[in-house]
């Protein structure tokens, strides 16, 4: 057996130090899945499960690997389709059903596997044209029964559909791939990332662009858009999202006019996500350290603590879990009481797994 690092030895020491402030936290499964999203109504999680130790699998992970496909879980982590849908990412699980996207190509599955609807964003002649605008990230609206996308073209952007543009151009601006439509879809939000800093929101009622300025989904902005998960910032009544920003936790209207700043951590962050009753938020935050294996020179940033916070002041950010070695790329609420979130293993080979917390509040 291997002797620890310097680098594990201290991680399993501080996570002892913060195990006494910290909520019990269970490993839901033991599919090497990341990315989970739970049905509308918290009974079902879909997961993008990897191509390790599978045929057709290539030894990597999101981007890297040949193989990502889609798995449901109930929420005791049982498996309930092994084999969902293949060759897919996960946008969002909506009241239409699993949105679903890779390669251009993109999907709404319904709860048994069945294609409701399915279409490209390019078609396969343009994908080797710079100035074609191809993207790969999708949005599905169930008011107006279709995708939505954002078109990017010589610095001018638009939310676009199969039938046309959706929104008028954001001149000279380049919103990013991600989208999160509000809720009760009057909004959507587009960016930041990699490419874009920019948190920028659609109003589809007032036909409106506001920006909200420059926002963090997660301090590993590259490694995690490879990893092509989600996030979503809305409180369920659409009123308000929530996002990481310079000064720290945020709170905003969709149009930017009302701004509260909750909390500023002292490590970075990101995954904001208001808990469904819109009482509290949680967050997780990061360090950045060297790679142990392989990759590049590109650092880890691993998970220092996932958190709660209420809105109402009362008392200080709570830690649910510990800091870990392991990257966390997605942070969701199943219901007002459990969260769930995954874990990804640095070095060769790498483990995904999904787990919950509790977090009541």
């Amino acid at each position: 057996m291997r002797s620890a690092t310097v680098v594990e030895r201290y991680f399993w020491l501080a996570t002892l130090l913060v195990s006494a402030n910290a909520s019990a936290q269970v490993q839901l499964s033991d599919e090497n899945a990341y990315n989970p999203i739970p049905s509308p109504d918290g009974l079902k999680i879909v997961a993008v499960r990897t191509g390790w130790f599978r045929e057709g699998g290539t030894g990597g992970m999101g981007r890297s690997n040949l193989r990502s496909d889609l798995i449901v879980l109930d929420r005791t982590g049982l498996t309930l389709s092994p084999l969902f849908h293949e060759d897919s990412f996960v946008a969002d699980w909506n009241r239409s059903g699993i949105v679903s996207f890779r390669d251009w190509s993109y999907a709404l599955l319904s709860e048994e596997g069945r294609i409701r609807y399915q279409g490209r964003v390019c078609a396969p002649e343009l994908l080797s044209d710079p100035h074609a605008g191809c993207v790969e990230r999708v949005a599905y609206l169930p008011s107006l029964d279709s995708f939505v996308w954002a078109h990017q073209k010589f610095g001018d952007s638009a939310l676009v559909t199969p039938r046309g543009e959706l929104s008028p151009h954001h001149h000279e601006k380049f919103l990013g791939e991600w989208l999160a439509p509000s809720p009760d879809e009057r909004y959507i939000a587009a960016g930041p990332g990699r490419l874009a800093r920019s948190l920028d929101v659609y109003d589809l009622r007032g036909k409106t662009w506001a920006a909200l300025g420059k926002a963090v989904i997660h301090p590993d902005s590259y490694g995690w858009e490879w990893m092509e998960p989600s996030w979503s910032p809305w409180f369920a009544d659409s009123s308000r999202i929530a996002f990481f920003a310079a000064e720290g936790l945020t709170v905003s209207s969709p149009d930017g006019n009302r701004r509260r700043v909750v909390l500023r951590p002292e490590e970075p962050a990101g995954l904001a996500v208001p808990s469904p009753d819109g009482r509290a938020i949680a967050y997780a935050t990061f360090a950045s350290r060297p790679r142990t294996s392989g990759g590049g020179n590109m650092p880890i940033w691993n998970c220092t603590g996932i958190w709660v916070v209420g809105l109402d002041g009362s008392s200080p950010p709570r830690r649910l879990v510990g800091q870990t070695l392991s990257l966390t790329y997605d942070l969701r609420w199943l219901d007002n009481g459990h969260l769930v979130f995954d874990r990804i293993e640095e070095g060769s080979p790498r483990k995904a797994r999904i787990w919950t917390v509790a977090a009541d509040h």
